[in-house]
């Protein structure tokens, strides 16, 4: 299984849509995730565009405001989509490998950066995996660290770390590791703060599965 979680900063010019359409035909890959794409709607053209050629299934979810917003597209004669579900703060694919039959749950996340939205985000990804019968791959940019060494610097607020990982302990989920750097976000201050904010959880039904796979993000 090859896919890719690409936090796009927006889908806003045509090197973005090159580099999707690029990964999907070079990498031969199964699903494509995309976070913040900044659009509230992409048009069948567009997404032609992203496919590289390949049949894909695509589905967006647009932004709240000015930042945020969700496309998640899988590979039709690899992967039956027999179910999508959307959420406020996710989309979420229940899928079926069209060679062995096996059944899992692929979900793209994009969490707010506002406090007063997290306590939504997190009861909202609790429901969704009460919901999640099957092994599932969750990833994209939860917005939460999980601890201070998430962060280069001790501005650190434990309350959401906290609660983030009780649901990701409470699910029995397992976080693949970040290899290549240490954060995945920064600002543009003199001296920048740099955290880890996206990452990508599996089921221990889905790491049985795929035991060796990797995602990139």
């Amino acid at each position: 299984m090859k896919g890719i979680f690409w936090n796009s900063r927006g889908l806003s010019d045509l090197a973005k849509y090159r580099y999707i359409s690029d990964a999907v035909r070079d990498l031969n890959l199964d699903f494509f995730a995309v976070i913040e794409t900044g659009k509230q709607d992409m048009s069948k053209t567009n997404l032609a565009r992203l496919s590289g050629g390949a049949d894909f299934v695509w589905h967006c979810l647009p932004p709240r405001g000015r930042s945020g917003g969700i496309l998640l597209g899988v590979r039709a004669n690899v992967l039956d989509a027999s179910l999508i579900v959307e959420g406020e703060f996710y989309i979420k694919f229940h899928l079926c490998n069209r060679i062995d039959k096996f059944k899992w749950i692929l979900m793209d996340v994009y969490g707010p950066a506002q406090d007063e939205f997290k306590s939504a985000f997190l009861t909202e990804l609790v429901r969704a995996c009460q919901h999640n019968p099957l092994p599932t791959l969750i990833g994209g940019d939860f917005n939460i660290l999980r601890n201070s060494k998430e962060k280069n610097n001790d501005r650190f607020n434990y309350r959401w770390p906290f609660l983030f990982n009780v649901v990701i302990d409470s699910f029995d989920l397992r976080e693949i590791d970040l290899t290549g750097r240490q954060y995945t976000w920064a600002n543009s201050l003199p001296k920048p703060t740099y955290e880890k904010l996206d990452r990508v959880l599996v089921s221990t039904e889905w790491e049985f599965k795929y035991p060796r796979s990797w995602c990139k993000r």
